[in-house]
């Protein structure tokens, strides 16, 4: 009975498209799974699995300075790493010490002084904006942020020490934990071993790769050879933008007279080593300490915004072109949205740091499949 079976050249088309639909589907449905479980699995050996992975991902980050200092010393991996860790790792440990305290010293003053420019704001919100009265009233919330605003040193104060008391909990929590902190204490360890080893060429993933056909060992190579890539150019490309952008940042806001200017702008800049975030959030402080605070008005306010507009000029028209180039090849609205995705699939600042790397590995593994796997139908 088999054997009568005939289609038609279009019949074998649409079951053709069929089973390639449900293989698609598959694939993306044990694809999803596989990272439910891999955020899950991060999750639960977080602490075990940072450490190594941070030191890992530093080694790859000091690898040309360290290939450097290799040249310096003739080869020898040892008196390179000394030279490293005295050239580099020491002095820059120290620096992020320094301004954190810096930083820790400075923040809660600026937080008081963004919660006394509350009530100024929340009135002239209202004076410019008064439809909005109307309708806050209709809807009940008039009253309640009239409360907030007209209080806010209670709301920092309750929203502080709902932070203080989660930190104190998971300090507590952290210190009881002695596996946890071992696990911390010998990420120099990891590191060192990591700088000492020798270089891995990612070629030699093919011995690990028998059971595959020769040709999707060759890709599976070039895969991983692209994802390294990519997230080793965004990476070390990012932080000196970052740092870049944090630095002229805070010497623009100071030099327009900003109150807490060099803090806002280089704690600010830093934060973009997640693409837009520093900015935004700059945005979001800057501008109402800029009009509301002691001195300020609409001219300070102009000047914030002069500052913005140049820093990011530099940022998108000399240094990302410089330095990173094009090498992610990804539209805005893609970021933005890959940074809320992966955000919320590997939880919080890790997913979103991750989010760039990941996508563009994604664009890549994608145009390989189409070009190589997935044949026309119709």
């Amino acid at each position: 009975m088999a054997d009568q079976l005939k289609f038609s050249p279009r019949q074998k088309t649409t079951i053709t498209a069929a089973i390639t639909l449900a293989a698609a589907l598959g694939i993306i449905a044990t694809a999803v799974l596989a990272l439910l479980g891999l955020s899950r699995f991060v999750a639960a050996f977080q602490q075990v699995l940072m450490p190594p992975v941070l030191a890992l991902f530093l080694a790859l980050l000091l690898q040309p300075v360290f290939d450097l200092f290799m040249k310096i010393s003739r080869g020898s991996r040892v008196a390179a790493l000394i030279l490293l860790f005295l050239a580099a790792v020491i002095p820059l440990g120290l620096l992020i010490w320094l301004g954190t305290v810096y930083a820790v010293n400075q923040i809660p003053r600026l937080i008081e002084d963004l919660s006394a420019l509350l009530p100024s704001m929340w009135e002239t919100v209202q004076s410019l904006f008064a439809g909005v009265q109307s309708i806050l009233e209709q809807i009940g919330l008039e009253s309640r942020l009239d409360e907030v605003f007209s209080n806010p040193g209670d709301l920092f104060s309750s929203s502080l020490n709902n932070i203080s008391t989660a930190i104190t909990g998971s300090a507590q929590g952290l210190a009881a934990s002695i596996t946890d902190i071992l696990a911390w204490l010998v990420t120099p360890v990891y590191l060192v071993f990591f700088l000492l080893a020798p270089p891995f060429d990612i070629r030699m993933l093919h011995k690990f790769l028998p059971f595959l056909k020769k040709r999707t060992r060759k890709d599976v190579v070039y895969l991983a050879d692209q994802f390294i890539s990519i997230l080793l150019t965004f990476f070390r490309g990012q932080i000196i933008i970052a740092l870049l952008q944090g630095i002229l940042f805070g010497l623009g806001f100071a030099l327009v007279g900003l109150p807490y200017g060099a803090v806002i702008g280089f704690v600010l800049g830093l934060l973009n080593i997640i693409p837009y975030l520093g900015s935004l959030l700059g945005m979001a402080v800057a501008i109402p300490m800029a009009l509301f605070s002691s001195g300020g008005g609409i001219g300070l306010g102009l000047l914030v915004l002069l500052v913005f507009a140049i820093v990011q000029a530099i940022e998108s028209y000399l240094l990302t072109p410089r330095i990173m180039g094009n090498r992610t090849g990804l539209h805005p609205a893609l970021i933005i949205f890959s940074i809320f995705f992966w955000g919320t699939a590997l939880g919080g600042v890790f997913g979103m740091m991750l989010a760039i790397p990941l996508t563009a590995f994604i664009v890549v593994f994608w145009r390989l499949l189409k070009k190589k796997y997935i044949q026309e139908l119709i």
